[in-house]
């Protein structure tokens, strides 16, 4: 039988020689804590030269931390200003940007259609998983704008994209028709007095999109509130999406994960964030409505996206109840920030330009003396007046939706840009406001508000700025939804041709509708 041994056995029992193990050891723990530290310094310093020369990015130029660290990108997101900063680093680097171990910005529109065009092989980036969505029951389930097989996403789109054609929504007018009135009347009672404009489109874009999906208006502009917090929680969740989408292997341990998620729900800061959950409850309720034959008058059928989806689900069996419900929650949750901001762009760029404001207005004088405008102005009427189609350019140019690259991953063969060969994985991407400024398309003066230089250019110059035009000019890589932001840029017509709210008080110092997220301009208003 095998006894314990006492270890104190075998250590001798005079004190000096204890003194000189103890100090050996001493020593030697040291020594390994050390060269321990010193290895791991020399493996840290390895692993950020690799990540720094990785083969085809070495001579990519750009920040230095940014080329080792995915903080750079973490922190110029969480600023507001990702956007500014590219503009920067582009400006002093270059065409090519590594603005990641792993990523490169690149401001040339000519690679567009490589990146981005139909058929590609450029998947879209782990970025796109934090937006995925979440039903009220906690079922997590890929939006149109965050799936990444490229085949799911053609199989998810096509039953739908005729529904989303500009000649599909112009036939929905009569429904924005119904928001502008409302808008009108509710600011005609407000004639003299100081309006949060930006509040105001954000709640008209808001009632236009629900309307073209549901024929229902949630009810923001009645009510003059943010109606249960929807917007307020959706710019909080873009933002969380923003920043987490630059390390995206962090959502898994936030609010990827189903039950940090379920625990956030009890946390009613963290619960806001999940807004699709709310838009998904109410396109829910809007679709039982319409199934059970309640929602709408036979005269009305089939005059909004989801009976048009309901259409294309009843004829098609490609398109399941669940398919057709993230449809109409995602147009909801995808188009009413967009269009909010392209209407606050072109109304802030009018506001800050008496001249192109002034110009605008004699144009639709001019056809309103002729008898050519309607009230509210269609869409048609709208598409045949030259300058107010190149103002909507002009401001979408200088103030794109997007601020951010957007991304994709370079296929198993590599690619070949320009004179930079970007090895297999590279995460590749254009930002809009990158694009949308770039002196050799667009000329010297890139950062003025020149609606004229879509009317000046020649045919060849036109075509060559629409190619470069990454806010509208995207096909597969962007959603359907994007006719959706010029729907609602319509003008409503009266005696002296005013625009679309009447007259707005043009004043010398404008405040900057883009300072944060909620910002808007306080404008002074006058009814016609």
């Amino acid at each position: 039988m095998i006894q314990n041994i006492e270890m104190s056995a075998f250590i001798p029992s005079l004190p000096w020689v204890r003194q000189i193990i103890s100090r050996a050891l001493e020593v030697m723990l040291q020594a390994i804590t050390r060269y321990g530290l010193f290895l791991a310094l020399i493996d840290a310093a390895a692993y950020f030269f690799r990540i720094r020369y990785r083969k085809g990015l070495q001579d990519i130029p750009g920040p230095f931390w940014a080329s080792i660290l995915s903080f750079d990108r973490v922190i110029t997101t969480a600023s507001g200003k990702q956007q500014h900063k590219h503009l920067q680093y582009h400006n002093t680097y270059g065409p090519f940007v590594r603005v990641g171990p792993n990523h490169v910005s690149i401001s040339r529109g000519e690679f567009i259609t490589q990146i981005y065009g139909i058929g590609n092989a450029y998947p879209k980036s782990e970025f796109y998983s934090v937006f995925d969505a979440i039903t009220p029951h906690g079922v997590r389930f890929p939006t149109l704008f965050s799936i990444r097989d490229e085949k799911a996403h053609k199989s998810l789109k096509r039953p739908v994209a005729s529904a989303f054609s500009m000649t599909s929504l112009v036939e929905l007018e009569p429904l924005t028709d119904i928001c502008i009135e409302i808008l009108i009347n509710k600011l005609n009672r407000k004639q003299g007095q100081s309006v949060d404009f930006g509040t105001w489109l954000h709640w008209y874009a808001f009632d236009v999109i629900t309307s073209l999906t549901f024929s229902t208006r949630q009810g923001f502009m009645e009510t003059e509130t943010d109606v249960d917090g929807i917007i307020n929680a959706i710019e909080g969740r873009l933002v969380y999406n923003s920043i987490i989408g630059q390390v995206p292997f962090l959502h898994k341990f936030l609010l990827g994960n189903n039950f940090i998620a379920a625990c956030a729900q009890a946390v009613p800061l963290v619960a806001k964030l999940n807004t699709v959950r709310s838009i998904v409850k109410f396109a829910a309720s809007q679709l039982e409505k319409r199934t059970m034959g309640k929602s709408l008058s036979s005269n009305d059928q089939n005059h909004d996206l989801l009976d048009r989806f309901r259409r294309v689900r009843d004829s098609e069996e490609v398109m399941t109840n669940g398919d057709l419900l993230n449809h109409a929650a995602s147009n909801v949750f995808a188009g009413s920030d967009t269009t909010a901001i392209s209407l606050r762009s072109m109304f802030y760029y009018l506001c800050k330009n008496k001249r192109c404001y002034e110009k605008l207005r004699e144009e639709i004088d001019n056809m309103d003396k002729e008898g050519s405008l309607s009230s509210p102005i269609t869409f048609g009427e709208a598409s045949r007046m030259p300058y107010l189609q190149a103002c909507m350019k002009e401001a979408m140019r200088l103030h794109p939706a997007v601020g951010q690259m957007l991304e994709r991953v370079v296929p198993e063969e590599g690619a070949q840009f320009g004179q930079h060969w970007l090895p297999p994985g590279t995460i590749v991407g254009i930002n809009p406001w990158v694009v949308s400024r770039e002196r050799t398309v667009y000329g010297e003066d890139v950062d003025d508000f020149r609606p004229e230089r879509w009317l000046d250019a020649t045919p060849e110059a036109a075509k060559y700025m629409q190619r470069n035009f990454l806010a509208v000019s995207l096909s597969s890589s962007s959603k359907p939804h994007c006719n959706l932001k010029l729907t609602p840029l319509a003008l409503s017509s009266d005696q002296e041709g005013a625009l679309v709210l009447g007259r707005i008080f043009l004043c010398s110092k404008c405040p900057n509708l883009f300072q944060n997220y909620s910002g808007a301009s306080t404008l002074s208003y006058q009814a016609p």
